[in-house]
């Protein structure tokens, strides 16, 4: 089967309430094995990786050189966190914390200046984030801020906001789309 840490982590995050609601055993065990594949490295069937900085990465899609969707990473975590909520995991509780620093030090990367990236696939136009995804960033960093407290997440939401009100900032990440697609797609 193909692997998706954003995939999995929905699918835990649906299972543990599932099993919430109705006091089924077969979801908390569904979940506990799709947890399976956060404790497995992309090269053993997983959706973990780890960078040379040590950063643990949920991969949304499992490619040679990974490239760290910055959407799909916070929906993985959330399953993680989902998970340790439910069974009080010690492993998920970890992994969430590890996912948060990941998070917490490299989401600099993801800023342009003038709005956010979708991904780190390190190619020579970075993909930039469509405005969808771009909501979507700033949505998951208020959520990210509300669960763990961590400054810096409300910081760029707020700094990405603030590149969505403004026009020239809106239309030069417009040109830059326009440019990444007709140079890769």
């Amino acid at each position: 089967p193909w692997y998706s840490g954003l995939a999995q982590g929905q699918g835990i995050s649906l299972l543990v309430r599932a099993h919430a609601e109705t006091g089924d055993p077969k979801f908390l065990h569904s979940a506990e094995r799709a947890f399976q594949s956060f404790l497995t490295n992309v090269a053993s069937g997983g959706v973990a990786f780890t960078d040379a900085n040590q950063n643990l990465w949920f991969e949304e899609y499992i490619v040679s050189k990974p490239t760290h969707i910055l959407n799909g990473f916070i929906w993985a975590a959330w399953g993680v966190y989902d998970y340790f909520l439910a069974t009080g995991s010690r492993d998920a509780v970890n992994l969430f914390a590890s996912a948060i620093e990941t998070l917490r030090k490299n989401l600099d990367r993801y800023d342009l200046g003038f709005w956010s990236l979708y991904e780190q696939s390190g190619t020579r136009l970075p993909m930039i984030a469509s405005p969808f995804y771009h909501r979507l960033h700033i949505t998951q960093l208020r959520i990210m801020h509300r669960i763990t407290s961590e400054a810096v997440f409300a910081e760029y939401a707020d700094k990405w906001e603030s590149y969505s009100r403004s026009a020239s900032k809106r239309t030069r990440a417009l040109c830059y789309k326009g440019a990444f697609k007709l140079c890769y797609y």
